[in-house]
């Protein structure tokens, strides 16, 4: 680690941390290297229902991967990013390497300074809408290598998605498991680092996580709301990890941005572990695509207290 001063080994965890995360379980762990930090993957909390298939533990990582890498920017050093680069190591995500000096740009600067700012909004909207300008700059920065985005501007559209979030809704209510596990992740903000607290949850699908005691959304009010919103839709072009990865990276550009401009964000994976749902979407949608969630941006007077973070301890470990 003598490359990287403590100063700037703490600025760095610093900035990853305050990365989002799936249920904000933070499944990431970072070495430090001679001029480079290597990005693990931790398994070490799977949830079977929320996240079967560990896609949005990925783009998760990738969410980190940005912070890290804008980190680094922000300390005077060009980066070179590779993913997944050693197959015996399957939970290395990524090696940033500080390849050599350099002075980030303006808009680099502006998403480093937002890291500190940007929170999960599970709650309604309020005030006026996004402008047209705001808008494209959130959805041009949602757009990356291999991810591509669908705003969702159509009130057919609006309707085909309350539709599948409501059946999702329904189809949840009815999962013991999911309901379980959702409740051993919602936590005390006084006692634990890892899990949603308690006032951070938002109720109802839209926004919000599906509980045993929410009632299901009525579909015509639901369409009303996705119609009011300034609501995107993720895709990638395949479904491998390289996807995941980066569509964690895109929605992360796009959530500072919009912190950036003053807006509030959340993002809605849930109704996409279910099969027929994400199918319907891609099908309803005609998206060219695999998608992967729905990004509501808008703007709020309430801004929600962080959530809480992992130690530095159990974020960084010695290289192995």
């Amino acid at each position: 680690m003598s490359f990287w001063a403590p100063g700037e080994v703490s600025q760095i965890v610093r900035a990853v941390v305050q990365a989002p995360s799936v249920h904000n379980v933070q499944p990431w762990v970072l070495e430090f290297h001679e001029r480079s930090v290597l990005l693990f993957e931790r398994w070490d909390h799977e949830l079977p229902r929320h996240d079967p298939k560990g896609r949005n533990r990925l783009m998760s990582c990738g969410a980190a991967l940005t912070n890290l890498e804008l980190a680094v920017r922000h300390l005077g050093w060009e980066t070179t990013t590779t993913l997944f680069p050693d197959l015996a190591h399957p939970d290395l995500v990524a090696t940033v390497t500080a390849a050599r000096m350099g002075t980030p740009t303006v808009a680099e600067q502006e998403l480093y300074r937002a890291i500190a700012h940007r929170r999960s909004h599970r709650f309604g909207f309020d005030g006026a809408p996004l402008s047209a300008e705001e808008a494209r700059e959130v959805g041009n920065a949602l757009i990356g290598e291999r991810v591509g985005v669908r705003r969702v501007t159509e009130r057919a559209h609006a309707g085909a998605i309350a539709e599948l979030c409501a059946y999702t809704a329904k189809t949840l209510h009815h999962d013991h498991r999911y309901l379980h596990e959702l409740r051993a992740l919602t936590v005390d903000r006084s006692k634990s680092r890892v899990g949603v607290p308690e006032d951070r949850i938002g109720h109802g699908l839209f926004g919000g996580l599906v509980h045993g005691g929410d009632s299901v959304p009525d579909v015509e009010t639901l369409t009303a709301l996705i119609a009011k919103e300034c609501v995107f839709v993720v895709e990638t072009v395949d479904d491998g990890k390289w996807d995941h990865v980066h569509a964690g990276m895109a929605i992360q550009r796009a959530w500072l941005t919009a912190t950036h401009l003053g807006l509030a964000a959340s993002l809605i994976t849930q109704p996409m572990q279910l099969r027929e749902v994400r199918a319907g979407l891609s099908e309803r949608l005609e998206l060219p695509g695999f998608p992967h969630a729905l990004f509501r941006v808008g703007r709020a007077t309430r801004v929600p207290k962080a959530s809480p973070r992992r130690s530095f301890a159990e974020v960084v470990r010695e290289n192995r």
